[in-house]
């Protein structure tokens, strides 16, 4: 009689501790935090779930209870999680199939036990050792891959659940409702191999998909950021320069006298040169006086050349106090990509119908950009973004969104008749 209670008894703890390690495991995948309060919320939902199975075990024998667990205890588990936190069906189905996919080396490992010693004792006892240590592992491993798969999309959640759903469907629709898995059918033996291909080509190519797409992402996100790392060190060039030629108008009759000097002694080539020097350093560093604002009138200054290149007919007006809320270095790379767009559209447009309107003002205590500007050919729009065909051109509106959204602003892009409407509020 000691025999068979002593098996009852590894029985019933087998039981209990797989269950216990489904329903922690199921949560920890699907990224619920292991806490004092949640683990005995699960607790619970172990207790009432595995009262259920032994209910089902009692009035109905054990083959009848392997064949409701899916009702009595993942079911029940699956809306729990649904319901509590708030998780995504897939997600819950995802994590509930893997820690039932993942009980197989208990399985494995109680039956090499069984082989080797022909003991029961020995087969229970060796699931329960094996589920206690793979439990420990898998609620540490899931720490870390549970909260990653709580935000991955949808098609990815689908293509990850593929192989443990058709492991749960074949284990029971083969071993639990029917024999066909223990009746040696070729096709039967031969399913999982299939599924497991099937599951590794479409996991592939989701990946290599996402993979790419991330690249991408940071390939763009490296040209923003150095466009911003240019606006920046043009602002501060040209702001360098300023001060350079204010120094040099403030020594001015140091610098005529050196001519004076240079001219006497001879050297009236090295003299010119210093006079076409300064003009050059004088025409690069004119800045306009459009607003009180130092920072506006750098960036609109820095574009004057390139609309007279161009033959552009430019209206730009800015209202904008000598201080203002945003930072320079932002407002600088709004106002600096927006121009550089517009130029570059009005210079594709057919001669006489070259215009930029540009206006900046303040009001309310928001900064209100409104750019006009036409072109040769409309761009085309996406999801309100404008998109270019040309490998390396499109950074600019991205970089103007980016600068506004740090500003906590908002911007949008249209087409209005022949002309391109960036607008912007910071």
């Amino acid at each position: 009689m000691l025999l068979p209670t002593a098996e009852m008894l590894l029985w019933a703890i087998h039981h209990a501790t797989t269950l216990l390690f489904g329903v922690f495991a199921s949560a920890a995948l699907c990224g619920v935090e292991i806490n004092r309060r949640h683990a005995l919320e699960l607790i619970a939902v172990d207790v009432l779930t595995g009262t259920a199975f032994a209910l089902a075990n009692v009035f109905g024998g054990e083959l009848f209870a392997r064949q409701v667990y899916p009702l009595v205890v993942h079911l029940p588990l699956v809306i729990y999680l649904c319901a509590r936190y708030r998780l995504s069906p897939l997600l819950v189905m995802l994590g509930v199939t893997s820690a039932y996919l993942s009980c197989q080396f208990s399985n494995w490992m109680g039956i090499a036990a069984l082989a080797a010693c022909g003991s029961q004792i020995a087969y229970y006892a060796t699931r329960i050792i094996t589920t206690v240590a793979v439990f420990a592992l898998l609620l540490h491993w899931a720490g870390d891959i549970g909260p990653r798969l709580a935000v991955k999309s949808p098609t990815e959640l689908e293509i990850l659940l593929i192989l443990p759903l058709v492991y749960y469907i074949f284990d029971y629709a083969t071993n639990v409702y029917t024999t066909l898995f223990h009746s040696g059918s070729v096709v039967t033996v031969e399913f999982l191999a299939f599924a497991l291909c099937a599951f590794y080509l479409m996991f592939l190519a989701v990946y290599l998909r996402e993979y790419e797409a991330k690249e991408a992402a940071e390939r763009e996100r490296w040209m923003l950021e150095t466009r911003d790392s240019a606006a920046i060190k043009e602002l501060e060039a040209w702001r360098q320069s300023g001060r350079e030629l204010s120094v040099l108008r403030h020594d001015m009759r140091h610098f005529l006298r050196g001519l004076a000097v240079l001219i006497e002694e001879g050297h009236v080539d090295e003299a010119l040169g210093r006079i076409n020097e300064l003009c050059e350093t004088n025409d690069r560093t004119a800045v306009r006086r459009y607003c009180a604002n130092e920072t506006v009138n750098i960036a609109l200054s820095s574009f004057n050349s390139d609309i007279n290149r161009n033959g552009i007919t430019a209206n730009l007006r800015a209202s904008v106090p000598e201080t203002i809320h945003v930072g320079d270095a932002d407002l600088f790379s709004v106002l600096s990509n927006a121009l550089e767009n517009a130029i570059a559209a009005a210079s594709a447009a057919p001669q006489g119908k070259r215009f930029v309107d540009f206006d900046l003002r303040l009001e309310d205590g928001q900064l209100l950009l409104l750019v006009s500007n036409t072109f040769g050919r409309a761009p085309r729009m996406v999801d309100g973004m404008p998109v270019t065909q040309h490998a390396g051109h499109g950074f600019g509106t991205k970089s103007i969104k980016l600068a506004v959204e740090r500003m906590n602003g908002n911007c949008q892009f249209r087409i209005n008749g022949d002309r391109f409407e960036p607008r912007a509020v910071m």
